[in-house]
């Protein structure tokens, strides 16, 4: 190996002690615009490095990847352009959302293959081939196993299903949240992960910026131009590339291009972390360019975001200097993942000063309503922007956007009526009374019901969104997330589309082979996590820890497959 590639094997601390582990002062950061030069023909090509599987990215999908390759007893290179591995997993809860699961089956929790088979088709409506599905499913509890036996990952449980109530869905056993070596969540998983591929000889190339997939004269893909300290670098894969390089998130043209609507702010970042921006849609951009088909690219893992004053200049000044940001907090951009707008005494509405949705719903369902149009005058956003509303008993007790009580920030808009708030907000204050006099009607009753968005039905908006007390005395009384909103002042705040990562990208198949424009294999080519276009399998996100699931199942048969060709 060329001494051109700063290679690093040192062990590390993921987490706030976290110390960067490559060489060499250059950092590529950011949603780079700096493209590959023209490529020789690769007979003629001179490597700096070589290795059977190359994996771009370290998250769970390229951790997956690496440590299934390395197990099969291929030589593994991941090139990661940040200075420290992780990805957006290490800034995540990284629990693992796996129908019959092992754990389910210690603790005699029935679960099976054919159940989760049934829940995940409910939610698909035909996005994504059913052998996806299957591949998930029938792959996911033994790689759960692996992650137990080998990698010695400790699991508990946590949330139910995103929608129990569903044909399949189950209230306990499927979402499990790891714990390693004295570290919980996403550091956890990609701790053990970092620290198994190390154990199995994976190297590391961190600060590197993999731009090209390299093409043999037969169309297979045996390499990749990345960017190392500025330097341009070509990497030989004997046997495969695994793209591992996450969704598209961060790239405004290509969000207006494949996203279904008006995407404001992602949540998909840490500064903490020590500089770069995920999601930039590189690996994205290395597939089309290599022929990939797509699947699934009007899709993200949906999430509502509270946009306050100065976002967009930190959201700029963090693109354009990420290496800076070690330290910041970032405090504009807060997502609403199921903290505030569940709570009794709490409704969304929009301009017209009309509800439009169960405010108790999982955090990727609350997504979808933003994106109606009217159909008639300006055909606008219907419910862009849109309003949390609160009354008094609710702000004090559980607030909004992380204030309460006596302390009302600039950003919190207070009326001591319904009608003054409505006017300062800029919400149509007839509907909104009209609409807050109808809520209540049904919010009174005992049991307090809602018939028209039907919150606090489902067993997860009780759970998850409404008052954890009051759901852990009694689970079945909707009383925990529905209570009229009966007392003045009111508070209120708009509320914005937001993600927490795309989930569309490459073709695949179920050994994650990315698929061209013809429905051929790519040879030599896999993706896997963000970068490819799975979804939950599907439209839904199903429960807590789909995503990451998804990212390290097939990650994991990427890195299998390939180390395994001849």
């Amino acid at each position: 190996m060329s001494d051109s590639l700063n290679v690093s094997r040192r062990k590390f601390m993921i987490g706030g002690l976290a110390t960067a582990v490559a060489a060499g002062a250059g950092l590529l950061t950011g949603c780079s615009t700096q493209s590959a030069a023209p490529q020789a023909p690769a007979a003629t090509e001179n490597w700096d490095a070589e290795a059977d599987v190359v994996v771009i990215g370290f998250g769970c999908a390229g951790g997956g990847a690496a440590v299934s390759a390395a197990e099969a007893g291929a030589s593994v290179l991941v090139l990661e352009s940040l200075p420290i591995p992780g990805g957006t997993t290490r800034v995540s809860g990284g629990a693992l959302w796996v129908p019959a699961n092992p754990m389910q089956k210690k603790e005699g929790i029935p679960d099976s293959i054919e159940e989760g088979r049934q829940y995940i088709m409910k939610g698909n409506d035909g996005q994504v081939d059913e052998e996806l599905i299957d591949a998930y499913l029938e792959n996911g509890p033994q790689i759960v196993e692996f992650l137990m036996n080998k990698l010695q990952i400790e699991f508990k449980f946590g949330y139910p299903d995103y929608h129990p109530e569903w044909p399949g869905g189950k209230r306990l056993g499927r979402s499990i949240s790891p714990s390693y070596d004295g570290k919980g969540s996403g550091e956890a998983l990609m701790a053990a992960l970092y620290d198994y591929s190390l154990a199995k000889g994976v190297k590391f190339a961190l600060n590197t910026h993999a731009k090209k997939l390299i093409k043999d004269d037969s169309g297979k893909i045996i390499g990749v131009t990345a960017y190392q300290d500025g330097k341009e670098i070509r990497v030989k894969a004997n046997k495969g590339v695994v793209l591992a390089t996450g969704g598209f998130e961060w790239d405004k043209d290509l969000l207006k291009t494949y996203q279904r609507g008006p995407v404001d702010a992602s949540v998909v970042f840490n500064p903490g972390s020590g500089g770069g921006v995920y999601g930039c849609g590189d690996g994205l951009r290395m597939a089309m360019e290599a022929g990939a088909d797509l699947r699934n690219m009007n899709e993200s893992w949906g999430l509502m975001v509270y946009l306050l004053p100065g976002w967009e200049d930190e959201v700029a000044n963090y693109r354009q200097n990420a290496k800076d940001y070690k330290k910041s907090t970032w405090k504009t951009i807060i997502g609403d993942w199921f903290l505030w707008r569940g709570k009794p005494g709490t409704i969304v509405v929009n301009k017209e000063g009309k509800r439009f949705m169960n405010e108790a719903c999982d955090y990727d369902t609350s997504a979808y309503p933003f994106y109606e149009r009217d159909t008639f005058g300006e055909n606008r956003w219907r419910n862009l922007p849109a309003f949390v509303i609160a009354d008094s008993v609710q702000w004090s007790k559980y607030g909004i956007a992380g204030a309460k009580g006596d302390n009302v920030p600039d950003y919190i808009t207070k009326g001591d009526t319904l009608a003054e708030l409505a006017q300062k907000l800029g919400i149509d204050a007839k509907g909104l009374e009209a609409t807050v006099a109808e809520f209540n009607k049904y919010a009174s009753q005992t049991p307090p019901t809602d018939p028209h968005f039907h919150r606090g039905e489902s067993y997860f908006d009780r759970f998850a969104s409404g008052d954890y007390a009051m759901a852990q005395a009694d689970p079945e009384n909707p009383a925990c997330t529905l209570a009229p909103l009966a007392k003045g002042p009111y508070y209120g705040i708009q509320i914005h589309s937001g993600n927490c990562g795309t989930c569309g990208g490459a073709r695949i198949n179920a050994k994650a082979q990315v698929i061209d424009v013809h429905g051929n294999v790519i040879p030599g080519l896999y993706a896997a996590g963000n970068a490819a276009g799975l979804g939950g399998p599907g439209i839904t996100y199903h429960g807590p820890g789909n995503p990451v699931a998804g990212g390290v199942i097939f990650g994991y048969l990427a890195g299998l497959d390939a180390a395994t060709k001849a």
